[in-house]
């Protein structure tokens, strides 16, 4: 069931605070039976292409036009004062050809200018909430990034304890499981392409190749090193996480609720009180954790 545009951005969702209004973000949810209608994919794409000029987003557009309504989750950080979006996570749950289940990181899309601020956080709070709900908590999980920042956003929970990363950047051993799972999950997500175990390369599978407009960078040299060592423009580095104990999924969860409820300004103002909210949680309001299935 979509959600009605709203006045304030032409096919913007429902409920989003017209120009003027309090600064703050809304998260909106595109999951179960609330489909991306014509309408919204239609702003989330201009909108994003407006919020990104660092990445040739027409052109993903124009070669993957079914992108966001492919994923099963797809959770949209927006803009409260101006109606447009300023982020997209989504993600898919598949499995390997061993039976492997994993929950693939398909889309993840966040303007430079909120990059450090509670949006990301609170996004990750709201697909893991959807996620648990479909399927439990993802114990595998797997993204294809060109982008060193992408990296580190999942290294920040691949290195707690009871959890491994793969691939490891600098003198880490590479734990022989999660690199094994990591060769069925390339195979899985992009068959046929040459993949190397070593690094996490999967060669030439960018569409299009030519997606960012220069190399990213974050803010650890030996990540950016192993980008530029191992990549160029149209390859991806396979990032996996596999999460081995209980305690681990309530760090990760403690850890976005802490940085959310950290970086968030004051709550935000609906456009209309007497309205009903919202399905997504605003920035700065009530942090829910998701329900957690038993390891």
């Amino acid at each position: 069931m979509s959600v009605p545009p709203s006045a304030a951005s032409p096919g913007a969702p429902a409920g989003l605070a017209p120009a003027g209004a309090p600064a703050g973000h809304a998260v909106v949810r595109f999951s179960g039976d609330c489909e991306l209608s014509p309408s919204e994919d239609r702003w989330l794409q201009e909108g994003l292409a407006a919020a990104l000029p660092d990445l040739r987003m027409a052109e993903l557009f124009a070669a993957r036009p079914e992108l966001f309504r492919e994923a099963d989750h797809l959770i949209v950080g927006v803009d409260r004062a101006s109606g447009q979006p300023v982020s997209a996570l989504g993600a898919s749950w598949t499995a390997t050809a061993a039976g492997e289940r994993f929950l693939h990181i398909g889309v993840q899309f966040v303007d430079a200018r909120v990059r450090r601020g509670p949006v990301f956080s609170t996004s990750w709070l709201a697909l893991l909430e959807d996620v648990v709900a479909a399927g439990g908590f993802p114990l595998l999980s797997a993204l294809r990034t060109y982008n060193p920042v992408a990296y580190c956003a999942m290294r920040a929970y691949g290195r707690l304890p009871g959890a491994v990363m793969y691939p490891e950047v600098g003198p880490v051993d590479q734990d022989p499981d999660v690199t094994r799972l990591a060769g069925e999950i390339a195979a899985t997500l992009a068959p046929g392409a040459p993949f190397d175990p070593a690094s996490g390369r999967i060669a030439g599978i960018g569409v299009p190749r030519g997606l960012y407009r220069g190399r990213p960078r974050c803010d650890d040299a030996a990540v950016n090193e192993h980008f530029e060592r191992h990549t160029v423009p149209g390859d991806r580095i396979l990032c996996v996480v596999h999460i081995r104990e209980t305690a681990t999924v309530d760090a990760i969860v403690d850890n976005f609720v802490r940085r959310t409820t950290r970086s968030a300004p004051g709550a935000a103002t609906p456009a209309d009180p007497a309205a009903p909210p919202l399905s997504p949680a605003d920035h700065g309001g009530p942090i829910t954790r998701p329900r957690l299935r038993e390891l």
